[in-house]
């Protein structure tokens, strides 16, 4: 029965990992590497599709993780400087980026980890010409 436990605790944390490291891939700006949106929304578009707008905290993932110590299940509000990218075209995608500083995000900490990023609402999008 003790195997049995373990190896249900061992795939638990398989699981919960994966949903953090997406979480990472996603929504964590890269630490070395392009810091464009075309390439950065490359890890996010699954094959043959273009998410219509993705948001990247500018912040070391470590510190970000810690915002979720202690919190089992909760969201918590924290102000973080982000990237949005839009997308300008499909074929092939083409974002437009937007970087905010000190905006208010809404993240999910399931089992002391940062999973989910909520949407925020995006009305007044002006972009920089470049990107």
């Amino acid at each position: 029965a003790l195997c049995a436990c373990l190896l249900l605790l061992l795939l638990c944390a398989a699981v919960l990992s994966q949903t953090y490291n997406d979480f990472k891939k996603k929504h964590i700006l890269p630490e070395n590497g392009s810091r464009k949106c075309d390439d950065m929304m490359k890890n996010v578009n699954g094959i043959n599709q273009c998410k219509r707008i993705n948001t990247f905290i500018n912040q070391k993932a470590e510190k970000v993780k810690a915002l979720c110590k202690g919190k089992k299940n909760e969201y918590i509000t924290h102000k973080f400087d982000v990237i949005d990218c839009k997308m300008k075209s499909v074929k092939p995608c083409k974002y437009k980026s937007l970087a905010l500083k000190g905006k208010k995000k809404k993240v999910k900490c399931e089992n002391y980890l940062p999973v989910h990023l909520e949407q925020g609402i995006y009305d007044n999008f002006d972009y920089d010409s470049e990107n």
